[in-house]
């Protein structure tokens, strides 16, 4: 025989509280929030019509998320020939250069069809970025000066200068 150590029926409170955790808040932040005890919240959660307003929310959240996004889009889609109008007008007519250069680079920017930048390196020459201190780097040299490793302190120290 299980015995239910929540509410027979959820208060407003609850609701609330339902609401909140679906917007992210942990159950401890939940208690201190609504001045509940832990473990009294605990036993909240575990009731079933706690557990369906809290999927229920989710999916209205989640809903009025994708309604959002949608709307700026259109919003964004709506205004992008404006804008684009404004900045082939700065390009074409502005008194400064720097103006007229600036609107040219946004409007390359946003191009499909500007070129992209490309590495300087070939595939072969591509390596994994490491980032260490420079203390951790003066250890490493002082490390192959004792081995007395000079072609890999060369690769590092050439590097090392590059960098500077």
């Amino acid at each position: 025989m299980t015995t239910q150590l929540g509410p027979k029926k959820l208060s407003t409170r609850h609701e609330l509280m339902a609401l909140a955790e679906a917007h992210g808040k942990t159950p401890k932040e939940l208690s201190e929030l609504f001045n509940y005890n832990y473990q009294y919240v605990y036993h909240i959660r575990q009731v079933p019509e706690y557990k369906l307003l809290v999927r229920e929310y989710l999916k209205r959240i989640t809903e009025s998320t994708i309604d959002d996004t949608s709307e700026l889009l259109t919003m964004f889609n709506r205004e992008a020939p404006a804008a684009f109008q404004t900045l082939s007008t700065l390009h074409k007519r502005a008194d400064r250069d720097a103006t007229r250069l600036g609107a040219a680079k946004e409007i390359l920017d946003r191009s499909t069809v500007a070129p992209r930048k490309k590495d300087s390196l070939t595939d072969g020459e591509r390596g994994t970025v490491i980032q260490i201190g420079i203390k951790k780097m003066q250890n490493i040299i002082t490390a192959l000066k004792d081995v007395g490793d000079e072609e890999t302190l060369e690769l590092i120290e050439g590097e090392y200068e590059e960098q500077e």
